[in-house]
């Protein structure tokens, strides 16, 4: 396949911290050939697939970045007597929901509630169900009778090297159109407005050089000696990928943090036999 070389280009390192948990992205930003510029920006297509990276991961972000394993999620769904019709209805009725629990809250002088909730509809039967996580702090059972709608189930939040176990209900998927077809600007889950944001630093241009992306790609370079860039972190996955277009080296790693970690010197080489 014949490459369309875009021009010299240096490696941009983005970090995205959340909760234990660090994101580390690595991409090609290509400068035009001849031309000399103060700062260079990704091609319009690297940027539009990191814009949309971070909007499948963000709802991950914030979950990891804003509980742990002292809060709780719970699964709502609904009875015959109960089923909404439409998404507004759900929408309402969880909104009531919440506004319950905050009550008690305020009643009780309880810590502020935090959530974060998903709502979906069955392909198959078309019933409409609640992914929710809020803040611990509340007695579980009376979650679960607050509801008063259906089916309310709560759990522990567990986590694991990724994060919380069982995210994969959490990230935002496009709607099912032979169930119904969702208005591309309704949110299809929500949030309270007082969760942290992720932290992401200002991004640092050739922190790692194309040769050592290549080597990792290669797996040239151990993981520990990658670990020694990010003192206190632990990987747990790493994902290479050559654009054979372009040429250009992309990595996605994410790490964990580690307890009880030494700071190293920030060093690359290559692994000893």
């Amino acid at each position: 396949m014949k490459r369309n070389y875009q021009g010299k280009y240096i490696q941009r390192e983005r970090r995205i911290y959340h909760g234990d948990y660090l994101d580390v992205n690595i991409f090609p930003v290509f400068k035009k050939p001849g031309k000399r510029k103060k700062k260079t920006n990704p091609s319009s297509e690297i940027q539009k697939k990191l814009n949309q990276t971070y909007r499948e991961n963000k709802v991950t972000y914030l979950i990891n970045n804003n509980f742990s394993k002292k809060d709780l999620e719970i699964g709502l769904g609904f009875d015959d007597e109960h089923l909404p019709e439409t998404y507004a209805d759900v929408q309402r009725i969880i909104r009531n929901y919440i506004r319950r629990i905050k009550h008690y809250i305020s009643k009780n002088d309880l810590p502020e509630l935090k959530y974060l909730y998903v709502i979906e509809r069955g392909a198959t039967n078309g019933r409409w169900h609640i992914h929710m996580i809020l803040s611990g702090g509340i007695d579980r059972d009376l979650l679960e009778d607050m509801w008063g709608q259906g089916y309310a189930h709560t759990y522990r939040l567990e986590f694991d090297d990724n994060g919380l176990k069982g995210l994969a209900k959490y990230k935002v998927k496009e709607p099912t159109t032979d169930v119904e077809v969702i208005d591309e600007k309704i949110h299809r889950w929500a949030a309270s407005k007082n969760l942290k944001k992720p932290t992401i630093p200002k991004d640092r241009d050739g922190f790692i050089s194309k040769d050592t992306v290549r080597d990792i790609r290669k797996g040239d370079i151990c993981e520990r000696e990658i670990e020694r860039l990010y003192p206190g972190y632990t990987i747990t996955d790493i994902s290479p990928y050559l654009n054979t277009i372009n040429a250009g080296e992309y990595l996605t790693i994410r790490l964990r943090k580690t307890k009880n970690s030494r700071v190293t010197k920030e060093v690359f080489y290559k692994c000893r036999k």
